[in-house]
């Protein structure tokens, strides 16, 4: 679908099995042969033959859609903590949204605050965390799930809304205004800026 549908490389679903087969794309530094491979949400594709380099983001009104980047980007992507769990011998593990675990043998005091909905930079295709981001107000977000999904800006505050059942929201000063929005929709990207390439 992304190379027939989304960047029209192909014209038939047969043509773009041949591409995909060929070795002729990687995902997040990996070569891919497999056509039905998924892509989601921050994924890097790259072309290795032309050099071109795309990320997969959530596009306002549109769903996730390809953003091109340039190669010093495609070495990286970030990684939604989605679970955290204490594991044998004391070692930390997290679970990021793409399904890659992380894991901390000997974890600092530091390493031991990292909580769910943090973000870890992620260096392609070693998987190794360059970097933390705390998720708090300040902090750039990103809308990446429902209808303002693919808004972002300034993280202006969070909080529980106390009814039943409880809500935690989130506030975003976005282009389209100030948003509202649950806080499993939103991921921190950046600290004043974000740390990668937005639509």
């Amino acid at each position: 679908m992304v190379i027939r549908d989304w960047l029209g490389r192909a014209s038939t679903a047969r043509e773009a099995e041949t591409i995909v087969k060929s070795g002729k794309i990687a995902v997040d530094g990996r070569t891919v042969r497999e056509p039905r491979f998924p892509v989601g949400l921050m994924d890097v594709l790259t072309f290795p033959e032309t050099g071109e380099n795309y990320r997969v983001l959530p596009l306002y009104r549109k769903g996730l859609g390809l953003l091109e980047i340039d190669g010093r980007e495609s070495g990286f992507k970030l990684g939604l903590i989605v679970r955290k769990q204490h594991v044998k011998g004391g070692a930390l593990q997290f679970t990021l949204h793409d399904g890659r675990n992380v894991l901390l043998k000997d974890p600092t005091e530091r390493e031991r605050s990292i909580m769910t909905h943090d973000v870890f930079k992620v260096e392609l295709p070693s998987g190794k965390v360059l970097a933390h981001l705390k998720f708090s107000p300040g902090k750039y977000g990103l809308i990446f799930r429902g209808s303002r999904s693919g808004l972002h800006g300034p993280i202006l505050s969070y909080e529980e809304v106390r009814r039943y059942p409880a809500k935690q929201l989130v506030t975003v000063q976005t282009s389209e205004g100030t948003i509202s929005t649950v806080l499993d929709y939103v991921m921190p990207v950046g600290e004043g800026e974000p740390w990668l390439k937005l639509p």
